[in-house]
């Protein structure tokens, strides 16, 4: 069986940020955001979804205001670039990626969500497909989510 070669890329993360402070903190770089928080079933500060930012992180942001509010504990956000991983020595080097494009944060988001399965996340779960030959290293501060996942741990 012939071995599949796999993109490598780095999803830097920023945070947390309080919901209610965290328009401050959004760049145009950042194409993903995690959002945290409580749920009755797996208790506080765990994560509740993950999104890509393809309609602009602003506006985007801004469709979750509506349920956000109905929340009854603190939400925070986390957001992050995207960038091709080149070495080691770029691991820890804390600079924003310039703005992915949407096939890579497609595929990106899709990993993470059939990865890590929030649980307010469940239409995007079907999007796995796009993420084959994708392998992520989340870097910064990421929060509860895994170091690094790879579509071949979860490929049929």
């Amino acid at each position: 069986m012939k071995a599949m070669k796999e993109n490598i890329y780095c999803a830097h993360w920023e945070g947390p940020y309080e919901w209610d402070s965290y328009r401050e903190h959004q760049v145009t770089e950042h194409v993903l955001y995690a959002i945290y928080g409580s749920h009755h079933l797996y208790g506080r500060d765990v994560l509740l979804y993950i999104g890509k930012t393809s309609s602009g992180i602003k506006s985007r942001m801004r469709e979750h205001d509506r349920w956000v509010a109905d929340e009854y504990d603190t939400m925070k956000v986390r957001f992050a670039s995207v960038g091709i991983f080149i070495d080691w020595d770029d691991w820890n080097d804390g600079e924003r990626y310039p703005k992915a494009s949407p096939p890579i944060v497609n595929a990106i988001e899709a990993l993470l969500i059939y990865a890590h399965q929030p649980a307010y996340n469940s239409q995007s779960l079907s999007s796995f497909p796009t993420a084959r030959g994708f392998r992520i290293l989340n870097t910064g501060r990421l929060g509860h989510l895994l170091p690094e996942v790879s579509y071949l741990y979860y490929e049929l």
